[in-house]
């Protein structure tokens, strides 16, 4: 496996990103080890990453890991996403891991449509982001609610409780009751409308 420069340049990045929140000292210090590692360290680190690491989207659909899901059909599964950006933040994970970023097969854009309508009526987000990332060598799709300020996949995250998830869950399960009472009350509304009109 031999990387391009742009390739160890944003590896170099993803590493840097995970240790701004280290105390100054020690992050300056992970900073410098970070910028001598060679392209070779970094690609041996890499390649022991893989092959030490479990999958956790394969997992998580294969129902071998717990998740918060949303919906599924026969290409895709969305979860919330347990350190999400905004409030109904989710993911969607090919059944079939998808390498190319560029291309999102119509059955999984089926359902990003179809999950995007129902968070923003349930949970009134004025838009939802989709924005396809490329995570542990296969591509995800995040769905990200944008209630009053724009958002992106560096903005800030926040925990959330095993309690909170379940609280979205129920929201965008929820049926639309007030929906099935007007479509009753046209129909009587018409009935009566066509009595009058009888002699």
């Amino acid at each position: 496996m031999s990387l391009t420069k742009e390739q160890i340049s944003e590896l170099k990045k993803q590493l840097l990103d995970q240790i701004k929140k280290l105390p100054e000292n020690q992050r300056k210090d992970a900073e410098k080890q970070i910028d001598n590692l060679s392209d070779e360290t970094i690609e041996e680190m890499l390649k022991n990453q893989k092959e030490s690491q479990v999958n956790i989207f394969r997992e998580i659909v294969a129902g071998k890991i717990p998740s918060k899901k949303i919906d599924e059909n026969s290409s895709a599964v969305a979860v919330l996403e347990i350190r999400p950006i905004s409030k109904g933040h989710l993911i969607i994970i090919p059944k079939e891991k998808l390498e190319n970023i560029d291309i999102i097969p119509e059955n999984i854009s089926i359902l990003i449509d179809k999950i995007s309508k129902n968070i923003s009526e349930k949970l009134k987000a004025k838009e939802v982001k989709i924005i396809p990332e490329s995570k542990l060598g296969e591509v995800i799709i995040n769905l990200i609610p944008i209630y009053d300020k724009d958002l992106n996949l560096e903005s800030e995250r926040e925990n959330s409780s095993s309690e909170d998830l379940d609280k979205i869950i129920e929201k965008l399960n929820k049926k639309e009751e007030i929906t099935e009472v007007k479509k009753e009350e046209v129909k009587k509304e018409e009935l009566k409308k066509f009595k009058r009109r009888i002699p």
